[in-house]
């Protein structure tokens, strides 16, 4: 990350060349990205062509993370929801009890927005949208019909100590991996005696 100047980018190269030569490692610059934020068009075709990499925009994936998204719109976390139709899709849940319906759920349905939900707070319309795929699956075995639910959501979430089925709630369950990165960064500064 450097200012946009012809400078910067051969101090770039030299430094990944370098990293090459010491290393011994070699950098793959055709499958490297050049990313520009307020640079002219014809600068970063003329960068990435020095560089001999290829220009993206804003916003990317970086192992499945949308970056530079805004995480607010729908829009952004649709993979999650369309996965989770999907494999609803693939699966017969009126052939299944309810027991293993509500295993399928512990185990795979809420599982799904997993990686998502470790770094980013989900809107409220998609945790809304889950839980009701979520529902309609225990209810009704299939997303596309709709039953009647004889027991209220939040009643299923209870544990089963509790007269529920110990299914996650989602809403708390993205809080919860949310709060665990701030614990680590919390208990990393104590380590390092930043906090008395």
């Amino acid at each position: 990350m450097s200012e946009g100047s012809w400078e910067n980018l051969w101090s770039l190269k030299s430094i990944l060349r370098g990293f090459e030569l010491v290393s011994r490692l070699k950098v793959n610059f055709y499958k490297s990205k050049l990313y520009g934020i307020n640079l002219e068009d014809h600068f970063l075709n003329a960068a990435s062509a020095f560089i001999s990499c290829s220009v993206d925009k804003f916003p990317f994936r970086f192992l499945g993370l949308p970056v530079g998204a805004n995480l607010r719109r729908c829009d952004t976390w649709k993979p999650v929801v369309d996965a989770m139709k999907k494999k609803l899709s693939s699966w017969n849940g009126r052939s299944l009890f309810i027991g293993g319906r509500v295993t399928l759920i512990n185990s795979v349905l809420s599982s799904l927005p997993l990686y998502y939900f470790a770094f980013f707070k989900a809107p409220e319309k998609i945790v809304n949208e889950l839980i009701k795929i979520q529902r309609m699956f225990l209810w009704g075995g299939c997303s596309e019909q709709h039953k009647t639910c004889w027991v209220s959501w939040k009643q299923v979430c209870l544990p089963k100590n509790k007269g529920g089925l110990g299914v996650k709630d989602l809403e708390l369950f993205n809080i919860s991996l949310l709060n665990k990165w701030k614990w680590r960064c919390l208990t990393n500064r104590m380590h390092c005696g930043m906090i008395c």
